[in-house]
């Protein structure tokens, strides 16, 4: 059953015959009622569904970030959707009845800012990850000030750890202790670069910890 809003002038919300009113962002639209479907989904598509399901669970926790860091809207696609179809795309290994994220595909930032280069990073005693780059802040579209962000994930409790602003472009080194559940963890990091505004990023990139 539909429903009017504002009288008989306004939007409904429910179906009316082969039309459904619902909203999106905000606005009221009118779209085609699905059909029924009785054919048997294809093998790839099914492949696609359980794809579709095992991207968003690894996004979705990081969803926030992404809306802010993911570039900017295109058309109809927010930040997260880019994102979304980007790691669908890229980032998704099948290995037998197995779907896998491939680490270093996986982008947690993207945009025209310079990025980290000539990055190290290694394990020290206490817990604590010591990571060195390099000072390309005379470079195009980068600054001196440009804030590090580093995110950390751990596969064994399926959890990020996000570390936003710990230092400037130009300090060249910081040392980041790393949560307890990281001790002899599997560990996959990103670092990317934002203004002091906050209004751009650079593309992530990937690193291990030797």
């Amino acid at each position: 059953m539909a429903r009017l809003n504002n009288g008989i002038f306004g939007s409904f919300t429910g179906k009316i015959g082969g039309v459904v009113g619902s909203s999106w962002r905000g606005m009221p639209i009118l779209k085609m009622a699905p059909k029924e479907i009785t054919k048997q989904p294809s093998p790839a598509q099914l492949l696609q569904r359980a794809k579709f399901s095992f991207a968003m669970g690894f996004l979705n926790p990081i969803k926030p970030f992404l809306a802010e860091r993911f570039g900017k809207m295109e058309g109809s696609k927010a930040p997260f959707d880019l994102a979304l179809s980007y790691h669908l795309k890229e980032a998704i290994k099948v290995e037998g009845d197995l779907l896998l994220m491939d680490y270093p595909k996986v982008c947690i930032s993207k945009g025209h800012l310079r990025g980290l280069e000539g990055v190290t990073a290694r394990l020290q005693a206490g817990n604590i990850l010591s990571l060195q780059w390099e000072n390309n802040s005379d470079q195009s579209f980068a600054s001196a000030g440009d804030m590090l962000t580093v995110v950390l994930f751990l596969p064994d409790v399926g959890s990020f750890f996000f570390f936003e602003n710990i230092a400037l472009r130009q300090d060249t080194t910081v040392q980041i202790t790393l949560p307890e559940e990281a001790v002899g963890a599997e560990l996959h990091c990103w670092g990317t670069f934002v203004t002091h505004t906050g209004s751009r990023a650079a593309t992530s990139s990937y690193f291990r910890c030797q």
